[in-house]
């Protein structure tokens, strides 16, 4: 197998081992999954960022984020800080019950990305991704 999309290989390997461990396609449980949870609405943007909000973006704490909502729902976390290790994400993840988004900076450009799921529909996909870039934008601007 080959491919140019450095994901697309992981993801080859993944349905690969799912389809030997299951003995069935995967897109066959993504359905179940969908049928049972609803369909994952999913997106990544990038927002313009100067160096230094990209490197304030990547020191980010928890007690940054000042809001208390996203998508219409409580916020139940938010984290910068892997859940299973401690180790340092490089950014900030916000969640509530229907939806999360996360936002690191490039390594490589003057932006910094945001990805952002959905588990109602498209419209409140669109809300968090509103949402985030304005959380994001307050705790950019917030004193340090």
């Amino acid at each position: 197998m080959w491919t140019t999309d450095k994901d697309g290989l992981i993801l080859d390997l993944l349905a690969a081992e799912i389809t030997a461990r299951t003995g069935r396609d995967p897109g066959e449980r993504y359905l179940e999954l969908t049928a049972e949870l609803g369909t994952p609405w999913y997106t990544r943007i990038d927002a313009a960022a100067t160096p230094a909000e990209k490197a304030r973006l990547a020191r980010l704490s928890p007690d940054s984020v000042k809001e208390a909502r996203l998508g219409g729902e409580p916020i139940t976390d938010k984290l910068t800080r892997a859940p299973g290790n401690g180790a340092p994400i490089g950014g900030l993840k916000v969640v509530a019950a229907s939806g999360w988004f996360a936002a690191r900076p490039s390594g490589t450009e003057d932006i910094y990305k945001i990805y952002a799921e959905s588990f109602r529909d498209q419209a409140h996909l669109d809300t968090i991704v509103g949402e985030a870039q304005a959380i994001v934008g307050n705790a950019l601007r917030a004193p340090a």
